[in-house]
């Protein structure tokens, strides 16, 4: 019995001296060589996200120790928060893959606290590629050409989910605008919704001006859409005639709802990796993410393809979302009511 106590206590103090002196991780600077890094999109291709994650996907490795191959996929559904609760709930935390999904998810928490069970607070954000104007236009064989024509008829918008951004910007429109407007959702993404309007199916859609740039250029040349609205803050150098929504709406009771509701523009096409990625692996997806903002041949694709580039960093992004969920409650209900 003695015997046994003794190699006992050898095997505590050999299990106390593993717990004392844990293993080291592999350093990030090894970790990333002849990996995969893979970046998910929320949407279908075609659209506007899915633009930003293949433009990223271009550079991102080449400025990451260890250069690892970079692969995109597309993860669809629910207006991509499919992906989003992916990212915080499921995804591995190696730091081996990160996702851009719906920017209207990064307040939808906020306005659906019941509904939506996802807190972008936890995930680990890299940056965001670019700000996103949103603006909400009708096809050109519609009867409603105007906002005025939308007091007196009636329209039909479509959405990819009830939390997306184009919701919640119809739904304003609705609201603020007083427009005449029924709600069509499910549509996987942008190219699907464009398609239904082009086969009148639809009148119209609210939906990203850097995407429409980028992927309808002709829509817009042969005039196509008539642009209604912008949804944003500010104008758009492009849109100086175009009216804002907050323009239509009563400054001395929305002005600081609207604030909330159209604060996704500022972190338009943010990427993020789920919680608890390493903090030096994080640190290197950070960097490398800033790199490519500034990368000779990003820059030279995203301007051939007509998409915006006015970065933010991780940090930036974690403010934002501290600055607007410390909104305060009063303001946070009338946004509410502005997009039930």
């Amino acid at each position: 019995m003695i015997g046994l106590h003794k190699k006992s206590m050898v095997g505590l103090m050999a299990l106390g001296a593993l717990f004392a002196h844990p293993v080291q991780a592999q350093p990030a600077a090894e970790f990333y060589k002849g990996k995969t890094l893979e970046i998910l999109a929320g949407f279908p291709t075609g659209g506007g996200y899915d633009a930003y994650a293949r433009a990223l996907a271009t550079a991102i490795g080449k400025h990451m120790p260890g250069n690892p191959t970079v692969v995109v996929r597309n993860m669809t559904g629910a207006g991509s928060l499919r992906l989003a609760t992916y990212l915080q709930d499921a995804a591995p935390r190696d730091g081996l893959s990160f996702g851009i999904f719906d920017n209207g998810l990064l307040i939808a928490p906020l306005l659906k606290p019941d509904t939506v069970k996802f807190n972008p607070s936890k995930l680990s954000w890299l940056g965001s590629a670019t700000k996103d104007i949103q603006v909400c236009s009708v096809w050109h064989k519609s009867d409603v050409q105007t906002l005025q024509d939308l007091k007196t008829k009636s329209a039909t918008f479509g959405v990819t989910g009830l939390e997306d951004i184009r919701y919640m910007n119809t739904a304003l429109l609705r609201h603020v605008a007083g427009a005449n407007i029924k709600i069509v959702s499910g549509y996987p993404g942008s190219t699907d919704i464009r398609l239904a309007m082009e086969r009148d199916e639809l009148d119209g859609v609210c939906d990203s001006w850097q995407s429409l740039k980028a992927t309808k250029a002709d829509w817009l040349a042969d005039k196509k859409i008539r642009i209604l609205a912008q949804m944003a803050p500010a104008p758009h150098k492009d849109l100086p005639d175009v009216p804002l929504i907050g323009s239509f709406g009563d400054p001395a009771t929305q002005a600081r709802a609207l604030a909330i509701l159209l604060s996704p523009t500022h972190v338009g096409r943010s990427f993020a990796a789920p919680p608890g990625v390493p903090a030096d692996r994080l640190e290197v997806l950070r960097q490398a993410f800033a790199e490519s903002m500034k990368d000779r041949d990003f820059l030279n694709l995203t301007e051939k393809s007509r998409l915006e580039v006015d970065a933010m960093t991780g940090q930036e992004v974690e403010d934002f979302l501290a600055r607007i969920y410390g909104s305060s409650p009063e303001d946070v209900a009338m946004a509410r009511k502005l997009v039930e």
